[in-house]
């Protein structure tokens, strides 16, 4: 690893000198403990380093004709030297505890590392933005940053053109704080955590608190969870945070913790309030009451009958198999439906009351599938039904090595940050045996040329967004250690299956169930969700008071 930066550089002595504990110490007297302006203040940070590595340092101030050039290793100094360089200063660490095997073994994984190195390049990229900022890994460029006329521009070169009109300045100042930075729309929201940036007079922090402010700011924007895009900063007097609590210097003490929790929050909220962030739905008509007995609109169809009129639909799913042998009707079959071990297995009491009736098939809220079965009622989830399907197709995809893959008209580019790239790239393996189609289409940016046939994304209601909770969901399954296959399954059936709202036609709703039954377990979704009520007839009629 090598960082190198083209400061002012150090003389020839102070090189010397500054591997030595406690040499670049920003503290020259005990006041200075109490208001601690700088990042790093103990001056231990290059004596750590260089006891556990083999170092090269090399400097040279401006002006001068001559580099200072020095080797260590294992905290020795082995080489002291004269040679070229460049103003400013670099240093080189190579053979990271190579004299300590007890901490060389506990070293993750090059691609772990890699992804560690990168999430703290990230931070001082957005928290410095006025700083030229260029990282190359294994001699290929990651990004370089110009540096940047404000903290959006710099935000949107390193995470892309999708946070360009997302992001709102918030600023205020308090008795305690001054705020400043940006706060994401509701269209940043992801499913994990990554992209959210807090700094303390210029240095990055992780606070629990803090961020609840934050999050809990957005209200009902976050109904459904998630963690939006945001880089704030406060600026507090020194003297009332202690930064000196825990190694990482992460971790910080406020005096006033709980006025700049406030004043975070109140802050935050009137960004969100004043931009609107709440969804508002333009063109909200006032429904007409429907009196008692009065039936609702009704539309002729194409048989000359009249059907009330159907609500609008984002989607019409194809539910056309892609194993047509599979779908083997209503008539469920227990070999053919095992529910996992540890679930109920006794769903219908006997055979005869397995089969429904293909003619008794409702939508309900766009939501729920109701049928008649002899011995009461079945109410299915579409959305997990579907996802069941879905997810054991993908599986049957991984094992056969065959997919169906429909090309897009107009390709989706899709913009990353660096981080999700590389995981983008570790997926894409397993997305091409589904049926996705990528290729790199300039920096940290896929062109998706196609996708599985019959899925969401081939309607085009699927977009960028869908494919970063693709990716989220993706890192979450690697930190549950889920074996890769199924983790991209179950990703895949999950924002590819049809939604709630979505409307089903009756024949849709029919091939739905038929598919639904043929899977190896129908009764729950992969993520242990129950797809399947039975509501016997006998319950009804206690409800309605006749038993």
């Amino acid at each position: 690893m090598q960082v190198v930066d083209n400061g002012s550089g150090m003389s020839h002595e102070d090189a010397q000198t500054a591997f030595q504990r406690h040499a670049t110490s920003k503290i020259f007297t005990q006041n200075d403990l109490e208001a601690i302006r700088t990042l790093g203040f103990r001056g231990e940070a290059l004596a750590s380093i260089a006891s556990v590595a083999q170092v090269v340092l090399k400097t040279m101030e401006r002006g001068a004709t001559e580099a200072t050039i020095l080797e260590l290793e294992g905290g020795n100094l082995t080489d002291v030297r004269i040679g070229a360089s460049t103003p400013g200063t670099s240093i080189t660490v190579k053979n990271l505890f190579f004299n300590t095997p007890g901490r060389r073994k506990f070293i993750k994984s090059a691609t772990t590392e890699y992804r560690q190195i990168l999430a703290t390049v990230n931070r001082f990229a957005v928290g410095y933005p006025a700083i030229q900022l260029t990282f190359i890994h294994n001699d290929e460029l990651i990004f370089d940053m110009p540096i940047a006329a404000s903290l959006e521009e710099r935000v949107v070169t390193l995470y892309g053109s999708r946070l360009r009109d997302a992001l709102l300045p918030v600023h205020d100042k308090g008795p305690a704080c001054e705020v400043s930075g940006v706060v994401g729309k509701q269209s940043t929201v992801r499913q994990q955590r990554g992209e959210q940036f807090l700094f303390l007079n210029s240095r990055y922090i992780s606070d629990r608190s803090l961020n609840h402010a934050i999050i809990s700011a957005y209200g009902e924007v976050l109904a459904h969870g998630g963690f939006p895009f945001y880089a704030v900063f406060l600026q507090v007097d020194p003297t009332r945070v202690d930064v000196n609590v825990h190694p990482s210097k992460m971790e910080v003490k406020f005096a006033d913790d709980r006025l700049i929790y406030a004043i975070l929050r109140n802050s935050v909220r009137q960004a969100i309030n004043s931009a609107a962030v709440i969804p508002v739905e333009s063109n909200l008509i006032r429904a007409v009451p429907i009196m008692p007995w009065q039936a609702a609109p009704e539309i002729p169809n194409s048989e000359g009958a009249t059907e009330p009129a159907p609500s609008p639909s984002r989607y019409v799913p194809d539910f056309r198999s892609k194993h047509p042998g599979r779908q083997l009707g209503f008539e469920l079959s227990r070999a053919q439906s095992a529910p996992p071990e540890s679930a109920p297995t006794e769903l219908f009491e006997n055979r005869a009351e397995q089969t429904v009736e293909r003619a008794n098939v409702w939508q309900i809220h766009n939501r729920y599938i109701l049928s008649q079965i002899p011995s009461g009622l079945v109410i299915i989830d579409q959305h997990v039904a579907h996802e069941r399907i879905l997810y054991e197709q993908a599986l049957e995809s991984f094992a056969q090595q065959e997919s169906t893959t429909q090309n897009l008209l107009f390709p989706i580019v899709i913009e990353l940050s660096a981080e999700d790239y590389e995981i983008a790239l570790e997926m894409t393996p397993f997305l091409t045996k589904l049926g996705f189609a990528f290729k790199p289409f300039g920096r940290f940016t896929l062109l998706m040329e196609g996708v599985p046939a019959g899925s969401r994304f081939s309607k085009g209601t699927q977009d960028e967004k869908s494919f970063l909770r693709m990716i989220d969901d993706y890192k979450r399954g690697k930190r549950e250690k889920l074996e890769i296959r199924d983790n991209i399954a179950r990703s895949y059936a999950c924002h590819t299956a049809v939604r709630s709202g979505d409307r089903l036609t009756p024949d849709s709703m029919n091939a739905l169930i038929d598919q639904l039954f043929a899977t190896k377990s129908p009764y729950f979704c992969p993520h242990g969700r129950p797809v399947i009520i039975n509501i016997p007839i006998e319950e009804l009629d206690k409800r309605f008071g006749r038993i």
